[in-house]
C-alpha cells in the first residue's frame, strides 16, 4: 500500500509540474511603421514690411501687418502711419514624403535697429499637407507678420531673423 501511495504522489507531483496549455488572444496585435523621406525646408522670400512713414504728431499702438498674401494693412486708418515700398510675405518651400502632414512653427522674433520691434507672425503653428507631389514639387508655406509702432519709434533700418522649423506630424 505504501508503494502505491508513493507512486500516486509522484504522478500527482509530475502533473502539477507540467506547463499549462498555451493560450492566444481573440485577436493578435498589428505592427505599423511610417517611413518618410527627409523633410527639407528652404526660404524663397523674406518678410518685408516695406517703407513705413510715421506721420502723426503723437500716437501709440499703430499696427502694420503683412498678410500671407503679401498685402499690407497700414495702421488703423487714422493717418498716423503711411506704408509704401514693396511689402512681401516670407515664403518657405517644403519637400518630403507624398501626402505627409507637417507642422510648421514660427515663433515671435524681434527686428533690431535704432530700437527693438517685436514681430508677431501671422501664424505661430501651421499644419500643412505636402500633397500628392510632396517628394518632387513640394509646397510653399507663406508667413506674414505684424509690428506695433508709436510716434516715438526711432527712425532707421530694422532687421531680424525669422526662425522657422518644420517637422512631420
Amino acid at each position: 500500500m505504501r508503494k502505491f501511495a508513493y507512486i500516486g504522489a509522484v504522478v500527482a507531483l509530475a502533473a502539477a509540474a507540467s506547463p499549462a496549455a498555451a493560450v492566444s488572444p481573440a485577436s493578435q496585435a498589428t505592427a505599423n511603421a511610417k517611413i518618410y523621406k527627409p523633410l527639407t525646408i528652404s526660404k524663397t522670400s523674406d518678410l518685408n514690411f516695406g517703407t513705413i512713414v510715421l506721420a502723426g504728431a503723437a500716437f501709440a499702438n499703430e499696427t502694420v501687418t503683412v498678410t500671407t498674401a503679401g498685402t499690407v494693412t497700414c495702421g488703423s486708418g487714422g493717418g498716423n502711419v503711411t506704408c509704401g515700398g514693396t511689402p512681401t510675405a516670407a515664403k518657405f518651400h517644403l519637400v518630403g514624403s507624398n501626402n505627409a502632414a507637417v507642422t510648421v512653427n514660427s515663433p515671435s522674433f524681434n527686428l533690431t535697429g535704432p530700437s527693438t520691434l517685436s514681430v508677431t507672425p501671422s501664424s505661430l503653428t501651421q499644419s500643412v499637407n505636402l500633397g500628392a507631389t510632396g517628394n518632387t514639387a513640394g509646397i510653399d508655406v507663406p508667413l506674414g507678420g505684424s509690428i506695433v509702432l508709436a510716434s516715438t519709434t526711432p527712425d532707421g533700418d530694422y532687421t531680424g531673423t525669422c526662425t522657422v522649423t518644420a517637422d512631420y506630424q
